[in-house]
């Protein structure tokens, strides 16, 4: 007996499926994993350790680049005795042998007390130290203008002094000031002082 109220569904052909769509997900549903957004709070606080970091690391090159060793220094006093219209050359400051740094001097300070009118100037001794002496010649292999001037262990500062009368004056301990690689600084160096007396000509 043949119902005629309903029709055979057609088989699907084999091999073939239909097309669905697919379900789209809500965001922040289960199985969806989630982008972290990136935190204000956190990228601050790194822009902050960043600009401290780089903050001590200036101050340290700050302090490194004002503060090269020490120069040698003496508590010698230093007695010199010149007569009138005679150049006089009296050491200040030696620098030892195995000083073991190279110096670019920018200058030499120099602080005199006099009872008269004198002339005092500094000079770079080229591997050679004096003592006191009016003839540097033979104690320097070259004496020079220290400034813009490289020094080295085995050369000295000495002082030249001029003076046209009898005088009595104290040079104070010197002050160089210099370059060291990328370090600078103006620094005591040599004798405590010299006390010069210079005599006038019978």
């Amino acid at each position: 007996m043949i119902d005629g109220g309903t029709e055979p569904r057609a088989a699907s052909a084999p091999g073939r499926r239909r097309a669905q769509r697919p379900e789209r997900r809500r965001a922040g549903s289960l199985g969806t994993p989630r982008i972290p957004r990136p935190s204000f709070q956190s990228r601050g606080w790194r822009i902050a350790g960043i600009a401290l970091a780089l903050a001590l690391a200036l101050s340290w090159l700050a302090w490194y680049a004002t503060t090269p060793e020490k120069l040698p220094t003496s508590t010698k006093v230093v007695n010199a005795n010149g007569v009138v219209g005679t150049p006089l050359y009296v050491g200040m400051f030696a620098a030892p042998a195995d000083l073991g740094r190279t110096l670019r001097i920018s200058g030499v300070e120099v602080h005199t007390t006099s009872d008269v009118k004198l002339t005092v100037t500094p000079l770079l001794c080229r591997r050679g130290t004096i003592g006191v002496t009016t003839k540097p010649d033979q104690f320097c292999a070259d004496l020079v203008d220290p400034e813009h001037q490289r020094l080295v262990g085995g050369d000295s500062i000495v002082v030249r002094v001029d003076a046209d009368e009898a005088a009595l004056a104290v040079i104070d301990r010197i002050r160089i000031a210099y370059r060291e690689d990328i370090r600078w600084d103006t620094q005591p160096a040599g004798n405590r002082q010299a006390i010069v007396t210079i005599a006038g000509r019978s």
